[in-house]
């Protein structure tokens, strides 16, 4: 299996937060992190990439998820397992995520089969221990499948528990406390960059890559409103 991890793209600027045209938090890509998803759409095409995409169900992960099923040609399955964190239980109570009848009629490639419980969010504050908890499970459930090649659209939070379900089941390299990771991963996490793993039939690794943007001119290169430096890839045979 060939599983590509992707933060989404740049997200429109904070004045967006108040829009009353979009619930808080579920704001909607820049037109940056359009471009980036387009790139990133493009740049998973040249590879060959036919598998099933599973998105976060916020808007900004569904529309990067959209950019790569148009070119690709491929479903997106929305999954609440990749939501982002909440910060505060105020801002959990607050949040007003779309059903999968409202996903469907706002990104018709969300495929025909796909479920989604709602509400698919949690009502309270999130730690990185149960974001940790969370992906793993997600995760232990998508390699019990039969899928060839995934695509998984996630957040800051989503990727981060991501990486530390890999790096501790298929020994990256990468550090194993963390709050180190959190503040490894905020330097090179960026948006649209792409990160993939692959495993044999036995669970074992093939190869791993992380962090590559070399599908992102210099002026793609962002962490949401920050300008960020070219991360330097990391590969694992």
């Amino acid at each position: 299996m060939k599983i590509y991890i992707i933060r989404h793209g740049q997200v429109c600027p904070n004045d967006f937060f108040g829009s009353a045209d979009f619930p808080r938090c579920d704001i909607p890509l820049s037109d940056v992190g359009i471009k980036q998803a387009f790139c990133l759409g493009n740049q998973l095409k040249k590879a060959g990439f036919k598998g099933k995409i599973i998105s976060s169900p916020y808007r900004r992960t569904m529309m990067t998820a959209t950019a790569v099923s148009d070119i690709c040609s491929v479903g997106i399955y929305p999954d609440g397992a990749l939501r982002e964190m909440f910060f505060s239980d105020e801002s959990a109570n607050e949040f007003s995520g779309m059903t999968l009848d409202e996903l469907k009629a706002e990104f018709p490639n969300v495929a025909d089969n796909a479920v989604l419980s709602y509400p698919w969010w949690t009502m309270h504050s999130d730690t990185n221990e149960e974001i940790i908890e969370r992906l793993e499970k997600f995760w232990d459930e998508i390699l019990a499948t039969d899928e060839e090649e995934v695509l998984a659209v996630c957040h800051g939070a989503s990727f981060y528990g991501t990486i530390c379900y890999f790096n501790k089941k298929l020994a990256l390299g990468l550090t194993d406390d963390v709050e180190e990771m959190a503040d490894y991963l905020a330097e090179r996490n960026l948006n649209c960059g792409i990160s993939y793993i692959e495993i044999d039939n036995d669970g074992k690794l093939i190869s791993a890559k992380l962090f590559s943007t070399e599908h992102l001119s210099n002026e793609l290169l962002t962490s949401n409103s920050n300008k960020k430096p070219r991360p330097e890839v990391v590969e694992k045979q």
